[in-house]
Parts: C-alpha cells; structure tokens; sequence
C-alpha cells in the first residue's frame, strides 16, 4: 500500500471525529455606542481600540503554530466616508489579488463583501463593508492559508451574523387588548407567554452572551408584564406596590426617572449566583408595565446597553392611537 493510500483512513477517521466533536458555542457581542451587534466564538479573546477616528474591535482565535499566533484574526469596525464603500476597501485591497466580489445588504445599509489573498498565496483575507448615510461598518479577516480556510466557515458565519441594530425594524409585539406596543429583536427568542383576565406575562431570551468553563451559554432574560393599579394609582403607587412585593432580596443600586416612569438597576444574590436587573416602570390607562431585564452578574454589561435599545420601544395606552 502507499503512503498515500495508508493516510486515507486516518484523514477519514479525523474527519470523523471532528463531526463528532462538540461545537463550541457562539456568543454574541453588542455595542450600544455604535448599535451593531456580532457573533463570535466563545473561546476568541476580544480587546478595543480607536485610531485616526476609527473604531476597531478586534476578536482573536486561539494561538496557533510555533509561534503561538492567533490563528486568524476578525476586526470589526466604524467608520466614516464620503466615498464609496470600494474607495474604503482599497486600503485593504491594494497590493493584493482579488477573488471574488458581491454585492451585501444589512436592512437599510448595503455594500461589498471581497475575499482576496496575498500575490503569493500565503496569506487570504476577507472583506465586508456596509454603508448607511456617511457611516461605515466593516468586518475584515485575515490569516495564513492554512488557517483561514480550517476557520472558513466560523469566519463565514460571523460574517453574516453582522447585525446593525435599529430598534425601528425590529419585529413589532402589539396588543390591543392590555394597550401596549414593543419592538423585540428576531434574535432574542419568546420563552413563554401568560394571560388572565387582567395580567398579561411574556419572557423573552437573549442569545449567548458569554460561556461557562463547561461550554454551557449565559443568557439575560426579558420580562413584559401588564397588570392592573389598585383604586387610581398612577405611576408613583404602581412603582411603589412593586417594589414591596420585590422585597429586600432585590438590592437597589441606580432608581432614575426614564420617559413618564422610572428605571431601576437592582442586584439580587442566591448561594449559587448573583445577577443584576434593570426594570423600566410605565403606567397608563390604569394599567402598570414593566420590562425586566435579568443577566447574571459578569454578563450584565454585554447586555445593558441592548436592554436601554428595547425598553425604549415601548409603547403604552394612548400613545398607540398616534401611531
């Protein structure tokens, strides 16, 4: 038999167990300052810069190779241009060989993607680059031959993960019935849904924001409620009424006026967990609404900002009637 026959089997049986291995999960990565939003890898280490009024976050594989480089690297980043999106990609592109152009859209933002290597082939790289009025979001990767195309289909799929988020498209919840409207994102998932003759429960969750040492993701979770006010209580006794039923285990850090209500950060503790909580308090055709937002303790600022982004959808009583 020869050596290239005998590698057949063994390259079947690693193929084989690669199939077999336990995907490593993705998490997602929002930044409220920019609303965009990106999946990525959980074991990818992730760091922050600006330069020349450019904003890069920069996600990181695992290091690799004898000289323990990351394997590919993906920056994402925020930009502006009065120009095309091809006359900010020739920065990228020059001294390089293209191989393949198309045209990418991201609801109201449209671009290019390009994949294209080094004129020696050792290096491949891909580009995308979306553009909504003078602004700019890009994804660019990059890594030696051997490595990018191993980590093609990660790098693929966070490509199209790229998510510029505008709570105007969000998916819209209305219901006449309990008064209220809100915008929540196709990619926070509906969990369970209660209603009674007065109360109304809905719980939505967030996809992955972070990973256990056993792989297992970290979610935040969404709370809608409805309920009626007692007598003709406004806001201030709905707020109050909660309160107490929360009771000391929900620990207030933050309480802040926010549109006609309030808006609380609290923290809560059990033997095994601590996570934080933001609650939006809004009142109306006596009525109480709350949004609840929950995330353990070391994935609550991944989430914060996104929360604010939701929250601030909500629609209640008359303010339907103008819509």
């Amino acid at each position: 038999m020869s050596r290239r026959a005998a590698r057949v089997p063994a390259l079947l049986l690693a193929a084989a167990c690669c199939r077999n291995a336990p995907r490593e999960p993705l998490i997602t990565y929002f930044n409220g300052e920019h609303a965009i939003s990106i999946r990525y890898p959980s074991s990818w280490r992730s760091e922050q810069a600006v330069q020349e009024g450019v904003w890069y976050r920069y996600f990181l594989a695992p290091p690799m190779g004898p000289k323990q480089k990351p394997a590919v690297s993906v920056t994402l980043l925020v930009g502006t241009s009065g120009g095309s999106v091809e006359d900010f990609a020739q920065s990228y592109l020059a001294g390089n060989t293209l191989v393949q152009a198309r045209e990418e859209t991201r609801g109201a933002a449209s671009g290019r993607s390009f994949l294209f290597r080094s004129t020696d082939g050792a290096t491949r790289h891909s580009l995308l680059l979306l553009k909504e009025a003078e602004r700019v979001y890009g994804l660019y990767a990059q890594g030696d031959a051997e490595h990018f195309e191993q980590h093609r289909e990660i790098l693929e799929e966070m490509a199209r993960s790229l998510t510029i988020e505008r709570a105007s498209e969000y998916p819209e919840r209305r219901n006449a019935r309990f008064a209220f409207a809100v915008r929540i994102p196709s990619s926070w998932r509906e969990t369970r849904q209660f209603s009674g003759a007065a109360n109304l429960l809905l719980q939505y969750r967030s996809p992955a924001l972070a990973a256990d040492r056993d792989r297992d993701p970290v979610h935040a979770s969404l709370t809608l409620t409805v309920e009626p006010i007692s007598g003709k209580g406004g806001i201030k006794e709905y707020y109050e009424t909660t309160r107490d039923r929360l009771g000391e285990p929900f620990q207030i850090l933050s309480h802040t006026p926010w549109r006609d209500g309030y808006a609380d950060v609290m923290r809560t503790e059990t033997p095994i967990s601590v996570s934080r909580v933001k609650r939006f308090y809004r009142a109306a055709l006596g009525r109480g609404y709350s949004m609840t937002f929950e995330a353990r303790d070391d994935a609550f600022t991944r989430v914060s900002r996104w929360c604010d982004l939701i929250a601030g959808t909500l629609q209640v009583g008359e303010e339907l009637k103008t819509q």
